[in-house]
């Protein structure tokens, strides 16, 4: 949607920043728990690759950017409604501080 990747531009302005340099992200793409293990995977791949993308076009560079997907194996909600599965279809991003 525009709203979240607003957030996006405004995490990238954030991270770029001289004093947020030693911070990298980690983006992890998850899924509802509907379809196959490797259907889901691939779409928590997909999640988290369009994240990515959206912070490389703001400018922050692809090296300090880490993807991986999984799919539906850890739901952050339980749940068979359509609320749940709505809330598990996401990206979560975690920052990472470089410490060498």
């Amino acid at each position: 949607s525009e709203k979240q990747t607003e957030q996006l531009k405004q995490l990238a302005t954030f991270l770029l920043k001289p004093q947020n340099q030693r911070l990298n992200l980690r983006i992890e793409g998850h899924c509802d728990d509907r379809g196959t293990r490797d259907y889901n995977f691939a779409w928590g791949r997909k999640r988290a690759y369009e994240v990515k993308k959206v912070l490389i076009k703001s400018g922050l560079s692809e090296n300090r950017i880490k993807t991986i997907s999984y799919g539906k194996e850890r739901p952050a909600y339980l749940g068979k409604d359509m609320k749940s599965r709505s809330k598990n279809r996401r990206a979560d991003l975690i920052l990472q501080p470089i410490f060498n």
